[in-house]
């Protein structure tokens, strides 16, 4: 029996504090949720403070109210969180970013279009 491909996956960003969140295009809420309750089990085992790296290249059709909920109830608001450091754009993740700083209040998301920006940006900050 095959092993289903995850339509967001989770790994750690080699060489740099931080964590790699990857959407494919289609996405599947029970991948969304796992993903997220993997970044939050992470962040909070961590001993030291976190980056995620959110890959959107492939354009994911973002379930919008699904993925609010998750991050806001999880990894958002996690202390350990640095910040959320985006690769591409769509009109849906902006607005998600818009959503979660208006629920959460915080102003922790800057966007990149390329992988080889945020690295030279993780390269440039301060060990945490």
């Amino acid at each position: 029996m095959e092993t289903p491909v995850k339509t967001v996956t989770v790994e750690d960003f080699e060489g740099f504090p931080a964590i790699r969140m990857t959407w494919q295009h289609e996405v599947k809420y029970p991948d969304l949720r796992d993903a997220f309750r993997r970044i939050e089990a992470k962040l909070n085992a961590s001993s030291q403070p976190l980056y995620v790296v959110v890959d959107i290249t492939h354009y994911p059709n973002f379930p919008l109210n699904a993925t609010v909920a998750e991050a806001a109830a999880g990894p958002y608001r996690n202390p350990n969180l640095v910040e959320w450091l985006i690769i591409g754009s769509n009109r849906g993740a902006r607005l998600i970013e818009q959503l979660l700083g208006s629920i959460t209040g915080r102003r922790n998301v800057r966007w990149f279009q390329t992988e080889a920006e945020v690295t030279a940006y993780l390269g440039s900050r301060p060990q945490i």
